[in-house]
């Protein structure tokens, strides 16, 4: 066959479908929903963040999200939707978050890493 020279075609990535970037940043995290689970950000930009949680939540769960940058005097509390998860890596995604909110992440992650 003609066909052993061309390549399968290489599925997206998540970092290339998001609108915003990621950058790496280790962070308590409290993840409310039917029950209140903890756990360790990933990564955090503006749409969104990765983490570990130690709990079981299903795709497209409503959230509530509680962490503390660097150099902010309150904890952040968003609403976000659950859009990825193996075992306990999940992806969530930031639901409305005020300019305020937005502006505390981008001044956070100003300086760090991104997540390829």
């Amino acid at each position: 066959m003609f066909f052993s020279h061309m390549q399968r075609p290489r599925p997206a990535t998540w970092a290339a479908t998001r609108k915003h970037g990621r950058f790496l940043i280790d962070l308590r995290l409290i993840v409310k929903s039917k029950t209140t689970l903890h756990g360790r950000t990933k990564n955090l930009g503006e749409g969104g963040m990765g983490a570990t949680v130690a709990g079981d939540i299903p795709l497209g769960e409503l959230v509530e999200l509680q962490f503390q940058v660097p150099g902010a005097t309150e904890p952040l509390v968003v609403r976000a939707e659950v859009r990825y998860r193996q075992g306990f890596q999940y992806g969530f995604k930031f639901l409305h978050p005020s300019e305020q909110q937005l502006e505390t992440i981008r001044n956070a992650v100003r300086n760090l890493p991104a997540d390829e």
